[in-house]
């Protein structure tokens, strides 16, 4: 079942138009990397999803409710984590959490329970206690993931969760967003490629509000085919190589830099998916100078979102 799903959505301010009519979903147990620059449209459509804003045009349905109709019905099944946590600095941690629960519905008897679940899920116990605005940015983030777990919501919308996180406290907050992810929809929007491929089982790339892909990160890095790179090193005359290595069949384009320090060349050669390329381009370094070092990187999930930032800029709709 589609617990998140986008038809043919729409965000005007205005005459400006945001988002540009973008469809995706989100399904139960699944974990989607939402991925764009800064301004490329995530937070505004995080805000549609979890209707703290209104589309112009098209459909959101969270749990299968109607953001538009039947908002309130869809919030009970929501947890939302912004990427500012909507946190209150006079209360401790433990009055905050019962206040996020009363507006969630969650009874007073139900209350411990619930709050022991997250507590402990964001390391929180030594710190439940004590007022939010004596705590670290850190545990501040904490204290915004735990909110948004409160009640065991069926989707959670988690925007940059693992900001000001110091690397352990990274990793333990993906393993919460792991271990809730498998039983729940979640949609991450995060700057930190690493996190894609480590949580998510698919990936949404956007860009000026527009919807650029929708894949596995397999199969997004297996698409992108001219992000293959040979990386060259190399002495000589920095032209008359980059001449030869550009009259290469295979060959897209051929970037240089000098490297000081070993007084030697760097060629970064961006090629097709071809048989024996590595071959032709180290008899074209050696017809022009002197080869020492030659290694043929394959696609990552960083260039294929580049790449794909970089086309949609040069060419928008």
């Amino acid at each position: 079942m589609n617990m998140i799903e986008l038809d043919k959505v729409s965000k005007r301010y205005g005459s400006k138009t945001i988002i540009h009519d973008i469809s995706f979903h989100v399904k139960k147990g699944e974990i989607v990397g939402f991925l764009g620059p800064n301004g490329a449209g995530k937070t505004t459509t995080m805000r549609m999803i979890s209707g703290f804003t209104s589309t112009t045009s098209g459909t959101v349905k969270v749990a299968g409710y109607d953001m538009a109709t039947q908002n309130h019905m869809a919030s009970q099944r929501l947890g939302y984590l912004p990427e500012h946590p909507p946190l209150y600095d006079v209360l401790d941690v433990r009055s905050y959490l019962r206040f996020v629960a009363t507006a969630k519905g969650i009874s007073k008897t139900q209350f411990p329970t619930h709050l022991e679940k997250v507590v402990d899920a964001c390391k929180l116990a030594s710190v439940v206690d004590k007022e939010i605005y004596k705590l670290s940015k850190g545990y501040r983030q904490r204290v915004g993931l735990a909110q948004a777990l409160l009640g065991d919501p069926e989707v959670l919308l988690l925007d940059e969760p693992t900001a000001s996180l110091d690397p352990g406290q990274i990793h333990e907050t993906r393993e919460v967003i792991r271990l809730f992810g498998s039983e729940r929809a979640v949609l991450l929007s995060t700057h930190i490629l690493s996190e894609v491929t480590l949580l998510c089982s698919r990936v949404a790339i956007i860009n000026q509000g527009r919807m650029l892909a929708v894949d596995t990160p397999d199969r997004l890095q297996q698409a992108a085919e001219e992000s293959n790179v040979v990386w060259v090193e190399a002495a000589g005359d920095e032209a008359a190589i980059k001449q030869a290595l550009q009259a290469v069949d295979g060959v897209v384009s051929v970037s240089s830099s000098t490297l000081p320090k070993a007084k030697l060349l760097s060629f970064d050669c961006m090629v097709s998916e071809d048989e024996g390329i590595q071959q032709r381009i180290a008899r074209a370094v050696t017809s022009a100078g002197e080869l020492q070092r030659l290694e043929r990187r394959k696609p990552t999930l960083e260039n294929v979102f580049l790449r794909y930032v970089a086309q949609s800029s040069k060419n928008p709709e």
